[in-house]
């Protein structure tokens, strides 16, 4: 097998995200963190245990909050006796069970078992062109050349439709954004990994973040900022890593730099023990996108030897490793590609 990459291992968003492998409201979700939590068990992949807390910090909040913790098997705490969080937060649910790895070690050490197991990996080499003959594949045009082979497997990301334009197939996967602080040491630090109720549900984000209109561009509107929600979690070295958002992009350049203001506050509304504290680095990813919010994995219908791998939106740590497993031994049919075809 070889790996064609237009950037190194790690480089997007697999890389430099939270690391957080928590249960959501969805049963086929859960179904995938059991089944990756597993592999990086198998490839030596530290998983540190952490409980996550669901908040709600207004009362319009509680709602969803609740409704999300009943779900995963959450359970309601007082969070006025932890002086950690401000006093005047609606609510808090905390889920165990959750886990928390380092994201870029988790992306390297699947690409160290894939080598250990035959594979070649060619970096900073971009792959353009497939060559297709009587509804087949047989090769790929890369920046090194043609590469012959009777089977491509495209994960590309936020890319993912564009290689197969090249075949005159159209996949509607859109790419968004999301923004992370880094901070300094966090003393004392939180007891759990926060989610706050905003974020949407996984099959709700295709209708908030999908590719947008050109009449929405020549608006404006494919600027807005988008969702800000407080996802954050403390790292073994005593720093936390502050996000989450979600937003369109259109472009390879950060877009939204004014979502790392919004994230800090939200941060500093929740904890007096963060108002503090130096923020050291903030970076975004972009991610792919589906309508209906599933991934896309397995064969594209219409050119025998081409797979895709991809949409996992924001849950690609916590569905990546079991979907692809999926696709190579069977189970994968709920996130056929065909249905967006």
């Amino acid at each position: 097998m070889l790996a064609v990459d237009r950037a190194g291992i790690g480089a997007g968003a697999s890389g430099r995200n939270g690391g957080f492998l928590f249960r959501q409201p969805a049963d086929w979700i859960n179904e995938l963190l059991t089944e990756s939590v597993a592999i990086y068990e198998e490839i030596g992949v530290e998983l540190q245990p952490w409980p996550m807390l669901v908040l709600a910090v207004e009362e319009d909040e509680l709602p969803a909050a609740r409704a999300y913790a009943d779900a995963v098997g959450g359970e309601e705490i007082d969070l006025r006796a932890d002086p950690w969080f401000t006093d005047d937060l609606a609510g808090g649910f905390v889920v165990e069970e959750g886990y928390i790895v380092d994201a870029m070690g988790a992306t390297v050490a699947m690409a160290e078992a894939a080598r250990q197991a035959g594979a070649e990996f060619r970096l900073h080499c971009e792959a353009k062109q497939l060559f297709v003959d009587s509804g087949r594949v047989h090769g790929v045009m890369t920046d090194a050349g043609v590469v012959e082979c009777d089977r491509v497997m495209i994960a590309t990301g936020p890319r993912l439709r564009f290689l197969l334009r090249t075949v005159g197939l159209e996949l509607p996967v859109a790419a968004t954004r999301g923004w992370l602080l880094e901070t300094g040491q966090v003393d004392p630090p939180p007891r759990y990994a926060v989610e706050q109720a905003l974020w949407p549900l996984q099959d709700e984000m295709g209708a908030l973040a999908g590719a947008p209109t050109l009449s929405e561009v020549a608006e404006g509107s494919s600027e807005e900022p988008g969702i800000v929600s407080l996802l954050l979690g403390g790292r073994p070295a005593g720093h936390c890593l502050i996000g989450t958002s979600l937003s369109r992009s259109l472009l390879e350049e950060p877009e939204g730099p004014e979502t790392v203001r919004r994230l800090a506050e939200r941060a500093v509304r929740v904890s007096p023990a963060l108002r503090d504290v130096p923020v050291v680095a903030a970076w975004s990813g972009r991610r792919a996108l589906s309508p209906d919010g599933l991934p896309a994995v397995g064969p594209i219908p219409g050119v025998e030897g081409v797979d895709v791998v991809g949409a996992f939106s924001s849950i690609g740590m916590v569905t990546i490793p079991a979907a692809c497993r999926r696709l190579v031994r069977g189970g994968a049919d709920l996130f056929d590609p065909g249905r967006l075809l």
